[in-house]
Parts: C-alpha cells; sequence; structure tokens
C-alpha cells in the first residue's frame, strides 16, 4: 500500500467505512477511529497512520481525513501536528466525562478513572492558600501532593491543602481514593455543602517538566477548588495542573428571563 506499512494498521482496524448515507464521510471517519482509540488499539503516546495511509485505507480524499482528525482533537483523543502524524493522547473524551463539572456527581465522573499516586503528605506554609481558609498566614497547613495518572501515564500534578481542624485528623494511608472529598466524608464525617473552581492558564514549571514529562514553556489549565462543609466553612482547597492539550473543562450556564 503506498505511503504506508502493513504496522500503520492493526488488525482490529476496518478496512472499509459503514455504508450510513445519512452520515458524513468525516463523520464515519472519525467513529471508526474513536473506536479504535477508546479500545485501546493505540496506545495514549502513539502515532496514527498518515492521513495519505488513512485516506488509502478508507478510500476517501486527504480532505475528509484531516476533518475527522479535526474532530478527534477537538473532544481531546488526539493532538494534531504540522507536517507530522497525530499523536494519541487518551482513550477517554475529553470535555465530557473527564471534564464536565456541572455537579458535583459530574466532579467524582471527571476524575474517577484516574488514578492517584500520592508524592508527600506534610505541612507547609501557603499564605495565600491560608487566606482563603480563613486562618493566618503563617499557619502550617497539611498539604497532600499527587499526580494523577491515566492509562499509566501522568496527566496532572494535585496539591490539596486541608483547614488544620481537617488536616491534624487525617493521615497518610487515609487517602487511598482519587476522589480525595470522600476521605473527608468517610474518615471525619466532612458533608460538602459548596465547591467554587476557579480556572486559569500558566506555562510549564520545572515541577511540571519533572513530574508530568513536558516540555518548557508548555501551557498549563490550571484550577482551584474550594470546598466549603458546614456553615460554608471552608475546609480543603485543591490546586491542579493539566497539560492544556490534554484537558478541557465544560460548564453551563442557566440563563433565565429578566
Amino acid at each position: 500500500m503506498s505511503g504506508s506499512r502493513r504496522s500503520d494498521f492493526p488488525a482490529a482496524l476496518p478496512r472499509s467505512l459503514p455504508s450510513r448515507r445519512d452520515t458524513a464521510l468525516y463523520r464515519r471517519v472519525f467513529e471508526v477511529l474513536r473506536r479504535t482509540i477508546a479500545e485501546g488499539v493505540w496506545a495514549p503516546g502513539a502515532s496514527l497512520p498518515s492521513e495519505a495511509a488513512l485516506g488509502t485505507r478508507f478510500k476517501v480524499s486527504r480532505i475528509t481525513i484531516r476533518q475527522a482528525l479535526q474532530l478527534l482533537q477537538i473532544e481531546g483523543y488526539i493532538r494534531t501536528q504540522r507536517a507530522r502524524r497525530a499523536i494519541v493522547l487518551s482513550r477517554h473524551p475529553l470535555g465530557q466525562s473527564s471534564g464536565k463539572v456541572d455537579t458535583i456527581d459530574e466532579l467524582i465522573q471527571a476524575a474517577s478513572d484516574a488514578q492517584l499516586k500520592i508524592r508527600s503528605w506534610r505541612s507547609e506554609l501557603a499564605p495565600e492558600v491560608a487566606q482563603v481558609l480563613g486562618v493566618p498566614p503563617g499557619t502550617d497547613l497539611r498539604c497532600l501532593r499527587s499526580l494523577l495518572s491515566r492509562d499509566g501515564r501522568p496527566v496532572a500534578r494535585s496539591i490539596i491543602y486541608f483547614h488544620p481542624s481537617i488536616g491534624e485528623r487525617l493521615r497518610r494511608q487515609d487517602f487511598d481514593d482519587v476522589i480525595v472529598f470522600r476521605v473527608l466524608r468517610r474518615e471525619l464525617g466532612v458533608q460538602l455543602v459548596d465547591v467554587k473552581m476557579t480556572v486559569w492558564a500558566e506555562l510549564a514549571e520545572s515541577d511540571d517538566v519533572a513530574q508530568l514529562g513536558c516540555k518548557p514553556g508548555t501551557a498549563m489549565l490550571c484550577t482551584r477548588l474550594v470546598y466549603r462543609g458546614a456553615q460554608g466553612l471552608p475546609v480543603e482547597v485543591a490546586l491542579t495542573r493539566f497539560p492544556a492539550a490534554l484537558h478541557r473543562v465544560t460548564y453551563s450556564v442557566d440563563v433565565q428571563a429578566g
């Protein structure tokens, strides 16, 4: 086959597209590739075949292939590269189950398929976070630093600070759940009444490069979640940093007639 190697095409990849005349060609290509990626036929970090090779495989134009790849990129499955093959980022659709956070249940779902690796559990000074937690700037705060991984690949690093009344009652071995606020509920009976998220962008820090394997200067999506318990008192501040290409955040805005 011109422009491709036999190894480019795993046996699980169909040789033809579904014959659905009510669905555009690029959507059919997209659905085949999405299903193949979701099933793990191409692992995160693998290169897809070239546009020309895919076009030959499915007997469609390169423009059709390019449209399908663009849609895969929008949904977070791949990263396209100029004059190079697309790279698989994740088997999971970003901006849907991994990034939609309209409700607490969706916040749980966003991280439920991740794995938590604890890097440290110690006391730290964090004056800005102390202010959010409503304690003096010089207060020692118990801090959990961890990595979140999907499919064996680190995708985010997390720094979680706890109010002293909470942190002093927790132990490192308590954190056996990727959903950390569930640990607070289970171990201490803490009930959440409110979560506020702040989102911003930064360039990668040295710790991002070392722990997540991203390049210096990589765009990072940063989030801060403030969890409040009874009487609206803050109990936890979670700071998370994602390479921007690996994550999306989706939220809804309710519009009511004035």
